[in-house]
């Protein structure tokens, strides 16, 4: 086996290949999960209780989206084309579940306590628990506009530069890249699914329909974490400066982590100004650097 693997044995181990092994897709989930793995070790907010106590759900679902990028990242590589494409629909729908559990808890936290509702039956504790879907409905097409609607109603402008009904959006332009991809409306994308089957200029092709898709579900996943889960994304000298009852250094006042502001600027702010202004508009937190 060589360094790339048997499935490369045969095949110039420059040029072509080296481009491929190389496409800019790798970064792009690289540092997506790196992302992930951040949030993971920061946002420790209990949400939900369960057996065995109570359960950072958000930790989970972090380490899950990483972990299936990182699959993503193997099947890419391998030139498993229509296997990746299908994983990236279930980054997408994961984070479309994610964003909706945290508009639900936005919503309600603060009924948690109420004599009449409690955080041991919210929807979110109960789905976590196993004692219902988030969302019952037959068909997964209604599932997903049940989703929306409460996505819709928590913050109207987000929804519109993000999930509008528009292909000029970004939700648009992901549905479009997933029909051609995973509903097998690009015979390329279905058949190149084999380590053996190697055409180059298609896969490089695919390879930068690959990453558009998953900057875009990122896309809407940062901005809807930026405006519920800022407090896990301050910088460590701010956070630092107030859990020891100091006041912050001038300069570090609001700031946001290294990784946020560099994902911001890397895949928010060249994606679209006007969104970008809006997440800066919603939070303290100092976005730009």
């Amino acid at each position: 086996m060589n360094k790339y693997g048997e499935v490369f044995i045969g095949l110039p181990q420059k040029g072509i290949l080296q481009e491929y092994l190389n496409n800019i897709v790798f970064d792009t989930i690289d540092d997506v999960i790196e992302f992930y793995n951040y949030l993971s070790n920061h946002d420790d907010t209990v949400t939900v209780m369960v057996a065995k106590g109570p359960l950072n759900y958000n930790y989970e679902i972090y380490l899950s989206m990483a972990n299936t990028l990182e699959s993503i990242k193997q099947l890419l590589k391998q030139g498993r084309m229509s296997d990746a494409f299908a994983l990236i629909r279930k980054y997408n729908d994961a984070v479309i579940l994610h964003t909706y559990t945290l508009t639900c808890y936005e919503k309600e936290e603060n009924n948690f306590f109420n004599e009449d509702y409690s955080l041991y039956n919210n929807v979110i504790n109960e789905w976590v628990n196993g004692r219902k879907v988030l969302i019952e409905k037959k068909k997964e097409e209604d599932k997903e506009q049940a989703y929306f609607a409460v996505i819709k109603e928590w913050d109207k402008e987000l929804y519109r530069l993000l999930i509008n009904n528009n292909s000029k959006h970004v939700y648009g332009k992901l549905r479009s890249i997933e029909n051609d991809n995973v509903h097998h409306n690009n015979w390329n994308a279905f058949r190149i699914n084999d380590p053996h089957i190697r055409d180059f200029p298609i896969s490089l092709s695919l390879l930068s329909e690959a990453n558009e898709a998953i900057k875009l579900v990122f896309t809407i996943h940062f901005s809807y974490l930026i405006l519920t889960k800022s407090t896990a994304m301050y910088s460590y000298d701010y956070i630092n400066a107030l859990e020891e009852g100091i006041t912050p250094d001038e300069n570090t006042r609001d700031c946001a982590a290294s990784i946020i502001s560099e994902m911001f600027e890397k895949y928010i702010e060249k994606h679209s100004k006007e969104l970008a202004d809006y997440l800066c508009s919603c939070t303290a937190l100092k976005l730009r650097s």
